[in-house]
């Protein structure tokens, strides 16, 4: 039997505590923004693909495909366990929106990456000393 080697491991514990810790903020942006569909798409340093998504989003036929009609609302590339990852609105019903409630998910959206990224990086009873990496918007 083989384990998982330590980088492996280290992203299959991020993506777990990223699925658990961020279900509910989801529920927040489904709660806020009733109509929309909302996904976050986590990519892994090794190249590992997970979507999370809540029940107005529609999903795609292969994860590898991407959110079939997610746009991008916000992004954040290059942390220390994900490559990339992207908070997505369904396209369909975020055209309907209004440009204050657009500025509300980005700023949601904004916080959601920022805070996976910072409670993913950091290993238990480690202090990061590396500086911040800024999420940022992504015109529409």
């Amino acid at each position: 039997m083989t384990d998982l080697n330590p980088s492996a491991a280290a992203e299959q514990e991020a993506v777990f505590f990223a699925r658990e810790s961020f279900l509910g903020e989801l529920k927040t942006l489904n709660r806020d923004h009733p109509t929309t569909g909302f996904g976050i798409s986590l990519r892994t340093h090794s190249g590992e693909h997970y979507l999370l998504a809540n029940a107005r989003m529609p999903l795609p036929a292969a994860k590898s495909e991407g959110f079939p009609t997610g746009r991008r609302v916000a992004c954040l590339e290059n942390g220390d366990r994900f490559s990339s990852i992207e908070v997505l609105a369904d396209s369909k019903s975020f055209e309907t929106i209004s440009p204050r409630a657009e500025a509300e998910i980005l700023g949601n959206a904004l916080d959601l990456i920022a805070r996976i990224d910072t409670l993913t990086s950091v290993p238990a009873g480690r202090v990061a000393h590396a500086p911040e990496i800024a999420a940022t918007g992504t015109g529409g």
